[in-house]
């Protein structure tokens, strides 16, 4: 099987566990099935056809990061992490989708208009950007 795109990343989540963003230092388009096989078997996961987020922790996260030779920052993480794998190259259908999908242009790996991200404003959350980074418009009124 073939994917579109993967990433791991580290965001912001809201008081319900809703994701606000996702950073992805180094996305990947078109990594290798191997490579995605590794990562998974690492999870102990089973891959379906489909697009798959998962939360995963510091230790687990380390392990990916060594796969995709990524320094060891992740590991050290005091916010969420996140391993996105895009099957296809469909409507983002949540934020990590959305935010992986931005990564691959902000990266240039891909092309503007080269990357489907029909019905993505629909999909991201409004938030306010403070000094403390993505908050919930619902909850700013605490934080301020």
């Amino acid at each position: 099987m073939s994917y579109f795109a993967l990433g791991l990343g580290i965001g912001t989540q809201n008081s319900k566990g809703d994701w606000l963003e996702v950073y992805y230092p180094a996305p990947l388009l078109n990594p290798s099935p191997d490579l995605v096989h590794q990562i998974t078997d690492e999870l102990d996961y089973e891959a379906g056809r489909g697009n798959v987020e998962l939360p995963i922790s510091a230790s687990q996260a380390a392990a990916v990061a060594g796969l995709l030779k990524l320094d060891g920052s992740f590991t050290r993480a005091q916010r969420p992490l996140v391993l996105t794998i895009l099957a296809t190259d469909d409507n983002p259908a949540s934020v990590p989708e959305a935010y992986l999908k931005l990564h691959l242009l902000s990266h240039r790996l891909v092309k503007p208009h080269g990357v489907n991200l029909s019905g993505m404003f629909g999909v991201l959350p409004n938030v306010a950007w403070t000094s403390e980074g993505a908050i919930d418009l619902a909850e700013l009124p605490a934080r301020q």
